[in-house]
């Protein structure tokens, strides 16, 4: 055993890592995953918003004797019917509406976050924004793996930016 003390080890910040642009930043993590987490929220109280009216008019157009509905007005039937497929076409298009449109959907825009193509950080349309949303259910389908890969990636990409060419940034 030395008498002499162990040097202290000193801690270094780690090398920030370069954006994709000069002045651009990868975006954080904790922003976005909190964006996709707003995000998710609004579309679930949309949803729910229409499959509560979709059930009120359902159940108006009923016919019931004691607990049991004997019979529901064909309008009814139809109208429940349109609701559903409103609130269908929410759930699926809600994220590649607001990417095709900007790059941003509500929550991303309360940090700043924007979803561009990694070739050259210009807009995505609709087939990209498509495709996002398609390697979206991809990274969540395997264990949440797709998700977690934007850790482990030096440019923050999960698999849904790998899939559709696309990396989300800070704007400046």
């Amino acid at each position: 055993m030395s008498g002499s003390p162990q040097p202290a080890v000193s801690w270094e910040n780690p090398e920030p890592t370069q954006g994709p642009a000069p002045g651009v930043e990868f975006a954080p993590h904790g922003p976005r995953l909190v964006a996709y987490i707003v995000d998710s929220i609004v579309v679930g109280v949309l949803v729910s918003g229409f499959v509560l009216i979709g059930l009120a008019v359902f159940f108006a157009g009923a016919t019931f004797e004691g607990n049991k509905v004997t019979s529901v007005s064909s309008v009814a039937t139809f109208l429940f019917l349109i609701i559903v497929l409103i609130g269908t076409a929410i759930s699926v298009l809600y994220f590649p509406f607001f990417w095709a449109r900007g790059g941003q959907t509500p929550g991303m825009r309360l940090f700043s976050l924007r979803v561009v193509r990694d070739s050259d950080g210009g807009s995505i349309g609709w087939g990209t924004a498509l495709l996002r949303l398609v390697g979206l259910i991809v990274a969540g389908a395997v264990f949440y793996l797709g998700y977690i890969w934007i850790f482990i990636d030096k440019r923050r990409r999960g698999w849904q930016d790998l899939i559709a060419g696309t990396i989300v940034v800070k704007q400046p």
